[in-house]
């Protein structure tokens, strides 16, 4: 049977009928805010985007959400964990500070953000290819419900198209399933290339490079992030993906996830504005690759992010933007096209591990 998915238009008519009311209008109509109950802690999952990034999720629409809880008496808290990449939300006060910097504080969401994995993990068991057991960020485990508010981007590195499956894999777990999760990159370094500068270690901030005399190495520190390539002025480290590898294991973790929020009590929200090339880790700006498409809501995380990847294939690239090429405006699949990975894997594994159904009904709000 379908799965329902909900969808709303990125226009609107008047304020009246501004994207953020209407957001909020559809959310009280879903079986998870009837669920919402007096004190009962709600997480809401964001990535505030990472510090220089200007295409994250405006502060706004998780402000309208975060008021739309607190109305029903529950206690929601704005959350995100930190990152094994080496940029500005390595460390929790990094992340808070880089999310204050984007514009996530209290005075402009109306309610705490709380780094998810300053407390400890919350282990849980799955039957997955690659992964056997999920650290779930002890806030996010500790929370009675969930609400995920993605903003909808392409992932030119890994995944292909990240949305909820992502958020839920790689943004809701602590950094061992993190690393777990990008066993799937392979990262070294040519001796014959590299001078042994120590730019590479300078910028590691999980101090996973050693210098002797003629080169650097990659210790078992290393967590495969791929930070120090873009700043090797010899271009000496290689890396290379297991695309599959990568997409069934975040689809594991994902699981692992939602094995704590299987009653009704979880929410996908994907957000198909200023959708990019590359995901909003990346510290510049872009110009987006898709217009405007609206929102995507549903229950089911994969039938949020398969309705979402339909969405952006049926729409006509931005002119002038990475996208505008004939090879991505004549394909059907879009996003293969443009990113070179085969998106809907995730999507798949992520249904044969019982996390939801790429056969959906939209209904338009």
């Amino acid at each position: 049977m379908p799965t329902e998915v909900l969808f709303t238009p990125f226009e609107s008519r008047d304020g009246e009928t501004s994207l953020n009311r209407r957001l909020a209008g559809i959310i009280r109509t879903t079986e998870f805010f009837r669920g919402l109950s007096e004190g009962s802690k709600v997480a809401i999952k964001v990535h505030p985007g990472e510090r220089n990034n200007s295409a994250y999720l405006r502060p706004s629409i998780v402000s309208s959400l975060a008021g739309l809880i607190t109305d029903t008496g529950a206690s929601p808290f704005v959350t995100e964990t930190t990152t094994l990449y080496c940029r500005e939300r390595f460390t929790p006060e990094e992340l808070l500070a880089t999310a204050a910097f984007n514009g996530y504080s209290r005075e402009s969401i109306g309610c705490p953000f709380t780094v998810a994995d300053s407390v400890p993990d919350v282990i849980r068991k799955v039957e997955g290819e690659y992964l056997k057991e999920v650290g779930v960020a002890g806030e996010i485990a500790g929370a009675d419900a969930l609400l995920v508010l993605t903003h909808v981007t392409c992932h030119g590195w890994m995944a292909g198209l990240a949305a909820s499956v992502k958020q839920l894999g790689m943004g809701c777990v602590g950094r061992k399933t993190k690393a777990d999760v990008h066993l799937a990159t392979n990262m070294a370094i040519d001796a014959e290339l590299c001078t042994a500068c120590g730019t590479c270690a300078e910028v590691c901030k999980s101090e996973a490079v050693a210098v002797n005399d003629d080169h650097a190495v990659l210790t078992e520190q290393c967590v495969r992030c791929g930070v120090c390539i873009g700043f090797c002025p010899e271009s000496a480290i290689g890396y290379s993906h297991d695309y599959d590898r990568f997409s069934k294991a975040t689809a594991e973790a994902a699981a692992g996830v939602m094995s704590l929020f299987d009653n009704g009590n979880a929410l996908f929200v994907n957000c198909i504005l200023d959708v990019t090339e590359h995901c909003n880790c990346e510290d510049f700006s872009s110009l987006p690759a898709f217009p405007d498409i609206g929102v995507v809501i549903s229950s089911d995380p994969i039938a949020a992010d398969m309705a979402s990847g339909n969405l952006l294939n049926s729409s006509v690239p931005v002119r002038g933007s990475c996208a505008d090429k004939e090879k991505v405006i004549k394909a059907d699949d879009k996003i293969l096209a443009l990113t070179g990975i085969e998106w809907w894997r995730q999507l798949d594994h992520g249904e044969a591990m019982g996390l939801g159904t790429t056969d959906y009904q939209m209904t338009r709000f």
